[in-house]
Formats: C-alpha cells, sequence, structure tokens
C-alpha cells in the first residue's frame, strides 16, 4: 500500500488492518497464511455477491470464448445497448436514456454537464452531510468540508441545504430556483452516517423542484440494486426524477462501471457532442453487469432476503443497544446499508480513549479489534469517528449475521464495563478473544467544574498540552491499562507515538476564580510517551505540538500551558513564540509549590532549614535553577548538581555561573537578612577585621552599594567570594558539582528537576532522616528508595489544591481539586486575563515568582496535601519515618563503634 497510498497505508499499518488477501470467495477473505476472515464491508458495497461470484464469472468465460470485442466506440456495442435497456426498464416514466462511465463520481459529473447543458443554469444543490465522489465536480456537489478543504473548492455555484428538510429546500428554490440546475440528492445518505429521510421526502421534494424549473437527480450509487431490498428506492417508490445515477453493485464485483440514465427530453448536442468517455459503453463491462442483473433476477426472493437479513441483523443490534445501555447511540439503516454509532467516551472513563475519539482513531480502533481478534473485516466512516458501516454481501447468511453479533457483544461488553485493556492488546500482538470482562465501572471519574451563577462572566480560556511522561501515567489515566505487563505499556506508547497526534482529551467548563468569574480550558493530549518525544525527530515532535497549538487556538484558548517535556522540546517554549498566543511553561508555580513543599516535609521531620544542607539535582534546568535561587533564601548551605553528561567541564561552568547569579541575587535582590544572604553578609563582616581581602571586598561593595547588574554584564562575584570564605577556613555556602555521589550523602533536604527518564538517585548514599522532593516527569526516585530507605520522606513537588474540587475526569492521576502546578499557573493567567509569556526560553525573573505568588494567593491556589508515590503523606507516615531515622542512626553509630574497636 506504501506505493498506492502513503496515507492510507499508515493508519492501516498503525491498527493492524494491513492484511494482505489472497484469496477471496464469497464473503470470505484469506491471508497468506490461510487465516479466514469474514468480509462486513463489500468494498463500500461494490461486492453485491461477494468475491469471485461463479454466475459472473461463467459469463466472462463465454465472453472470452466469443471473442467479443470489448471496445469499439463509436460503433454500436451490443452488450452496452442491451444493459441500457433492462437498466432504463427498471423504471417509470421516460428515463430511457443510458449514460456509461467508470464511476460514480464520473456519472456524478455527466449527470452535472447534462443538467446544465439543458438548463443553461449553473448552481448545482445539495445536502450537508452528502457523498458524491471526489471528482472536482462530484467532490464540489459533496457536502462534506473534511474532503473539500485540501481541494480549493469552490462553493458558490453549489450551495448546501440540510437533509430531509423541506422547508429549507423551499426557501432557498424560491430565492435562487431561476440559478440552480439541479438538486442531487441520495435517497439515504450513506457516507454522511446511513441517514434516512423522512417516507414523503423525496416524493415532496421533487415535485417542489419541478415548479421551480430545478431539475432532479437521484443518486443511488450506493442504494441502488439490491443493496436495500430493491432495484432502486426510486423505482420502489415510483418517483419521477430526471436523472438517476447508479454505480457500486453494477459491476458485479469484479469491474467498474457506472450509469447516468436520464430522461430523453433532458438530451441535447450540447451536451452529447461534447461528452464522451474511452472506457464507457464497453462491451465486456456491460456484459458483466448483465450476468449481475440476471443473477438477481434468477432468485425471486432475492429482494426479501435482504431485507430479512437486514431486519434480523438491526434487530440483533437493537437489542444490544438496550442490553449495554450507554454504549450504542444508535442503529440506522435500510435493508443490508445499516450505521452503528457509538455513545462518546470521555476523560471520566479514559484519557486514552477520549483523544482517540478527538483525533478520529476510534472508529478504526474497534475495526482493528474486530479484524485481528474475532476475524471481522469492517470499517469505520471516514468522516465520522464514531461510526461504523456495515454493508455485507447481499447473499449473507443468517450464520453470519449470529456470528457478527456475537463478537459485537462482545465489543460491547467491553465498552460498558470500561475494560479497554481488552480492546487495545491486539495493537501489542496479543489477539486473543477474550474470555473473561472486568468491570471498571466504578474507577469512572466524572468531570467536575466550578459552580457558577447568572452573576458569573467567562473572563478568559485556556489549553494545556499533556502527554504521559512514564508509562505508570497511562495506569493512572486509563485504569484498566493496570493489566498491561511494563512491556506492554512501553510498547503502547511506542505505538501512540506512531499515531501522532493532538487532540482534546477534556473540557474543563468552569474554574471559579475569587472574584467570582471563571475560565473554561482544555487538556490537549500529544500521543508520545516520554522517551518517544525526546528521542523522535525534533521536526515531527515540533510539528504535533503546533497541531496541538492550533487546535488549542481554534478552541478559543487565550493562554497555553505546556506540560511535562512539551517545554524541553520546544526549547522553553521558545519554539512556539511564532505562533502568536500567550504562552507559560508552569515552572514558576512548580517551583514555588515545590519550595513550598520542601520546606514543610523538612518541617515535619523536624530539621532546621537555615542550616540544613539544600540539594538541587538538575540545578540548571529551567525548574531547578528558579528553585535554586528561592532555596537560597532559605538555607546557608546549598548544593548545585548538574549532569556530567559528555562535556561535565561545560556543566561545571554553567553551574558555576548560576551560582554566581544567586550570590547577586542575594547581595542586591534580597531584602530579608536570611539564608545565604545572611551567610555572606556574617563572612563579609568577619573579613573586614582583617587588612588581607581589600581587593575583594572592594569588588563586592560596588555591587552591594550601587548594583546595576543587566544580562549582557554579570560581574563575577563568586571568585572573590569563595577566596575570602577559603581563606577564613568557612564553609563555602553555596557547592556546586556534576558528581551527585560525592555530594549526596550530606544533603538534608533534597530538589530532583531534571529531565532524565531514569531513576538514578542512588539508595545506599541518601543521608537518613533526608527529604526528597521529586518534581522531575517520571521521577527520578524510584520505587526502590521508597522500598529500602524507610527513613526518607519522598514528596511529589508541585501539586496545588484548589478552592473548588474541579477535576478533568481522570485528572492526570489526581484527586479532585488537586493537579499539577504546570497546569494550574496556565488557569491562573486565564482568570487574570494575562498578555505575557512566561518562563519561555528557561528564564524566569523574580518579578515573576512574586506575581505568580499573588495570583495564586488571590485566587486560592495553596500547596496540596503532600503526596509520596500517589498517596497523601498522613501523620502515621510521618511517625514511622521518625522511627526508621532513629533506627538507622543507631545502626550507624553501632557500625563506627564496632569499627573502631576492631582497629583497636
Amino acid at each position: 500500500m506504501k506505493t498506492i497510498n502513503p496515507s492510507i497505508s499508515k493508519i492501516m499499518t498503525i491498527f493492524h488492518m494491513d492484511k494482505t488477501y489472497m484469496k477471496g470467495r464469497r464473503n470470505r477473505l484469506y491471508d497468506a497464511n490461510e487465516t479466514e476472515y469474514v468480509d462486513y464491508t463489500s468494498q463500500y458495497g461494490a461486492l453485491p455477491l461477494g468475491y469471485n461470484p461463479e454466475e459472473i464469472w461463467r459469463s466472462i468465460k463465454t465472453f472470452k470464448e466469443n471473442q467479443y470485442p470489448s471496445l469499439c466506440q463509436p460503433s454500436a456495442p451490443f452488450f452496452a445497448e442491451e444493459l441500457a435497456i433492462q437498466l432504463t426498464n427498471l423504471f417509470v416514466d421516460d428515463l430511457n436514456i443510458c449514460t456509461f462511465a467508470q464511476s460514480g463520481a464520473e456519472s456524478v459529473e455527466a449527470a452535472i454537464k447534462l443538467a446544465r447543458a439543458y438548463s443553461k443554469k449553473e448552481k448545482i444543490l445539495s445536502c450537508h452531510k452528502s457523498f458524491h465522489g471526489k471528482t472536482l465536480g462530484a467532490l464540489s456537489a459533496t457536502g462534506q468540508k473534511v474532503y473539500q478543504e485540501p481541494f480549493f473548492i469552490h462553493h458558490d455555484s453549489y450551495p448546501k441545504i440540510p437533509y430531509n428538510d423541506l422547508q429549507s429546500l423551499s426557501e432557498v428554490l424560491k430565492t435562487s430556483g431561476d440559478e440552480i440546475a439541479a438538486f442531487i440528492v441520495e435517497p439515504i445518505q450513506g457516507e454522511g452516517g446511513v441517514n434516512i429521510p423522512d417516507a414523503e421526502y423525496l416524493s415532496t421534494a421533487i415535485a417542489l423542484c419541478h415548479s421551480y424549473d430545478v431539475l432532479v437527480i437521484v443518486d443511488e450509487i450506493q442504494t441502488g440494486l439490491g443493496r436495500v431490498g430493491n432495484w432502486a428506492v426510486t423505482s420502489e417508490e415510483k418517483l419521477l426524477p430526471d436523472i438517476v445515477l447508479l454505480s457500486k453493485a453494477l459491476g458485479g464485483g469484479l469491474v467498474p462501471i457506472a450509469a447516468c440514465i436520464s430522461r430523453e427530453v433532458l438530451w441535447t448536442d450540447r451536451f452529447g457532442l461534447n461528452h464522451s468517455s474511452t472506457f464507457a459503453n464497453n462491451n465486456f463491462t456491460s456484459s458483466v453487469s448483465l450476468s449481475f442483473i440476471q443473477a438477481i433476477k434468477n432468485q425471486d426472493d432475492f429482494f426479501e432476503n435482504v431485507k430479512e437479513r437486514g431486519n434480523e441483523l438491526r434487530e440483533k443490534l437493537d437489542q444490544l443497544k438496550e442490553k449495554w445501555p450507554g454504549v450504542i447511540k444508535g442503529i440506522r439503516g435500510r435493508g443490508l446499508l445499516c450505521a452503528i454509532e457509538f455513545e462518546q467516551i470521555d476523560a471520566s472513563d479514559s484519557f486514552e480513549m477520549a483523544n482517540l475519539i478527538s483525533f478520529g482513531g476510534y472508529g478504526y480502533m474497534i475495526s482493528g479489534y474486530l479484524l485481528n481478534v474475532h476475524h471481522i473485516r469492517i470499517v469505520p466512516f471516514l468522516n465520522d469517528p464514531l461510526t461504523l458501516r456495515m454493508q455485507p454481501p447481499l447473499n449473507v447468511d443468517r450464520c453470519d449475521i449470529d456470528y457478527f453479533c456475537e463478537a459485537f457483544d462482545r465489543l460491547c461488553e467491553i465498552l460498558y464495563k470500561k475494560d479497554f485493556y481488552l480492546l487495545y492488546r491486539y495493537t501489542v500482538g496479543d489477539c486473543r478473544i477474550p474470555v473473561e470482562v472486568r468491570d471498571y465501572r466504578d474507577r469512572n471519574l466524572p468531570i467536575l467544574s466550578s459552580m457558577i451563577d447568572e452573576t458569573s462572566h467567562l473572563v478568559g480560556s485556556f489549553a494545556f498540552l499533556c502527554h504521559y511522561p512514564s508509562t505508570n501515567d497511562l495506569i493512572k489515566n486509563t485504569p484498566s491499562f493496570e493489566q498491561f505487563s511494563e512491556e506492554e505499556l512501553k510498547a503502547i506508547l511506542k505505538w501512540e507515538a506512531d499515531f501522532s497526534g493532538a487532540g482534546v482529551i477534556c473540557k474543563l467548563p468552569a474554574i471559579k476564580g475569587a472574584d467570582g468569574n471563571y475560565a473554561e480550558g482544555w487538556l490537549i493530549g500529544i500521543t508520545y510517551g516520554g522517551e518517544e518525544i525526546l528521542d523522535r525527530p525534533k521536526e515531527e515532535v515540533l510539528r504535533t505540538i503546533k497541531d496541538g497549538v492550533q487546535l488549542a487556538k481554534e478552541l478559543g484558548a487565550d493562554v497555553i500551558g505546556l506540560g511535562a517535556y512539551t517545554s524541553i522540546v520546544t526549547r522553553g517554549g521558545y519554539d512556539l513564540l511564532d505562533e502568536g498566543v500567550t504562552l507559560t511553561t508552569g515552572n514558576t508555580l512548580t517551583m514555588i509549590n515545590a519550595t513550598e513543599a520542601m520546606l514543610k516535609g523538612a518541617h515535619l521531620l523536624e530539621h532546621t532549614i537555615a542550616d540544613s544542607t539544600i540539594g538541587v539535582i538538575g540545578a540548571n534546568g529551567a525548574i531547578g535553577r528558579i528553585g535554586s535561587y528561592l532555596l537560597a533564601r532559605k538555607t546557608s548551605k546549598l548544593t548545585l548538581i548538574g549532569k556530567n553528561g559528555n562535556n561535565p567541564v561545560a556543566n561545571y561552568n554553567r553551574l558555576k555561573k548560576l551560582a554566581n547569579g544567586i550570590y547577586l541575587d542575594c547581595l542586591t535582590e534580597c531584602k530579608e537578612n536570611t539564608g545565604i544572604r545572611k551567610r555572606l553578609l556574617d563572612v563579609l563582616h568577619m573579613a573586614r577585621w582583617t587588612d588581607q581581602f581589600e581587593e575583594e571586598l572592594s569588588i563586592l561593595d560596588t555591587w552591594l552599594e550601587s548594583p546595576t547588574i543587566t544580562k549582557s554584564s554579570l560581574p563575577n562575584v563568586i571568585d572573590p567570594i569563595e577566596r575570602i570564605f577559603e581563606a577564613l577556613n568557612e564553609p563555602i555556602p553555596i557547592r556546586y558539582s556534576v558528581y551527585l555521589e560525592e555530594e549526596l550523602a550530606d544533603m538534608d533536604i533534597i530538589l530532583t528537576a531534571t529531565s532524565s527518564m531514569s531513576e538514578f538517585v542512588p539508595v545506599h548514599l541518601i543521608k537518613a532522616g533526608a527529604v526528597i522532593c521529586d518534581v522531575s516527569q517520571p521521577p527520578n526516585v524510584g520505587r526502590d528508595v521508597q522500598k529500602e530507605r524507610k527513613d526518607v520522606l519522598i514528596i511529589e513537588g508541585g501539586l496545588v489544591q484548589y478552592a473548588d474540587p474541579i477535576r478533568f475526569g481522570q485528572n492526570l492521576g489526581y484527586d479532585a481539586g488537586q493537579n499539577l502546578a504546570c497546569l494550574s499557573e496556565t488557569m491562573l493567567l486565564s482568570l487574570d486575563q494575562a498578555n505575557k509569556s512566561y518562563g519561555i526560553g528557561g528564564r524566569i525573573r523574580m518579578e515573576d515568582v512574586y506575581y505568580i505568588q499573588r495570583l495564586a494567593e488571590k485566587h486560592q491556589f495553596r500547596l496540596a496535601d503532600l503526596q509520596s508515590f500517589g498517596k497523601k503523606v498522613t501523620d502515621e507516615d510521618i511517625l514511622n519515618i521518625r522511627a526508621e531515622i532513629v533506627l538507622r542512626q543507631e545502626a550507624n553509630a553501632y557500625s563506627s563503634s564496632t569499627i573502631k574497636e576492631a582497629g583497636k
């Protein structure tokens, strides 16, 4: 398929529908392994008798044996003439001219030209949701923008009205009837979702059009020749249109052919001498069509059987609709043309399913499941992700109807019980038929928004781009995924990245601010896991993120937040500045809350903050950098850790530059005599009592007395400070290193804020009683630390508690009323109608920090209860940790004394 249609090939491959069928018989297909599949598509109705019907092959053999000429225009093609007679005999009145073509779309083109040539009018009226083909004229008449937008379709000559709406038809005829050549309409809208009109719609529409001298084209390409249990709706209902179109089934499943059947009065030389087709009036294809028509005529009960099988199918599906409420929205159809529309699945059940629906993958997921697990071939409507089409061959039997409904029963049970694991597992190679379906309905978390009244006003809207940093996030947001193994979850993330896209996961109608006004917002899912978003080509990832930004803009978002790694791969949003929107990385509130959480945890374990050694792992990152500035105001001993990586010298120099900036901030911006500033001033005071630091103190006094710091001319204060501290034998306030193992054992309080995908913090080197705040996604502190170090408090950083118990459905795994600080910062900026971006390029100024702090206080966004590995930290947890600290300290003391005794 890659050399035929790479776009379709990609979709078929992703959803494991890329089977190569080597043999077809009736409604069965067989792949190279002789695996049998039951076909319920019949090539969109073009296989009326299934694959390789014997009666048609017999006529083909006869054609070959007699050496009939296939093409002999403009001479009389005798089989084509016979077919034209038989087709025109199906209809009443003077529908007796047959213009042949190779496809339904070409027959639509012929009809449009014929109508314009006869009427000398240009406009062709059609219906919304209609489908008439994909050639330019047919596509212009099609009422589905998704097919038209890429091709610069001009709509002025092709007005549209609602289907099954006689009032709208009457109005447009009154105002524009003298400009309209024809009204083209389907008896049943096929591609539009199998929409069936009222009983009198077609006959009344025809009469109405004729009263305004507007021709009527009835498009029976989908419905004609048996599909709905008759030769055609037009003939069964004795309708009197001007043109009828046939195709699809007309070729008997073996050849392409179509017919535009018109009233003789319409025929003019303007059309007849200017319209032709090399492959039309084809004896070979006409002979095949004649054999198909004869095959129908040979069975007296053919149409009755079609109606009976169709009724049986819909009755059984209606029973399943009642059996599994909330799964199927509607069953529509007539004969063996059927549509199954599913109910929406939102973020309350599964982020995965909501996102899948949003960017059009739901129908393919279900089709892929039925194909790979139950060996049933069915396809979705290309323009409707929630609806499947069923068009089995017209000779389908009861057993096959029963087989389909049994498989569909199990699918409905999966959807009803929310066991989406069973729906997804075929994508990782597990194609077993489900034996047991687990019930996950009690894990449903409804979307909750703020209560508003008539005094509340919408003041802003936001969107937050998110993705899954780790496999655990998949389980948080689609609970049934807990049944997957870790390797399978990784495969799911890789699979989703292949089907890359940006879709709406959830809409929150209202988050109310302190003033009573509110903002609305959307979570927009980017289908990449943590590894995928970092490892995939940047152009691909950036394009997907920009799609998410564009979607947010179309929804009306004023502020767009960048969650998890979407900030990292866009250089802190820098690559999105040309999108013309207000952006935030969310890093400011994340660090404000993480700092507060660290200090709260340290207080619970009775640490003296000012004298504790606080370490920042990932200090060179955007979050680590601002965290280092904030923490320097709380402690006198700060350790900055950067990654070793391929260039440790450069990383070390970056850390030194950061430390220099922190010293300058403490000396010039900090108003309180606390933390690093207090320690600096105390030691500098000592230095003034000697005469050996005149040069160093002169440099520092310059900036203490009249600081004029600019980005381009940051003074070097770190070298004189370090010289003074070393000379006085005082511990340097800010240490910096790229070697975590050398520093970790001295850290009392630790912040981890890296973009690393691994859990790298070594268990055995962590100090007894340490408090670790991990804001990294995925976490850098693994469950091995939780398991082996009961004397350490590990907390998630940056969770926010709201004044209202709002919830984005599954809510990224958090309780109602709580969520990530980066998302919360996006909300705050929307409530404040901000038009300035924050955190772009990793740069956060202290004035930004103060602004976000004020907003959080104003709207009552406060630090949530401390969380550790997804659970609230309780008083009992703290008591247990304290007890473990004592035990470890005693064990360490005993070990030390034993070593000393052994040394003696």
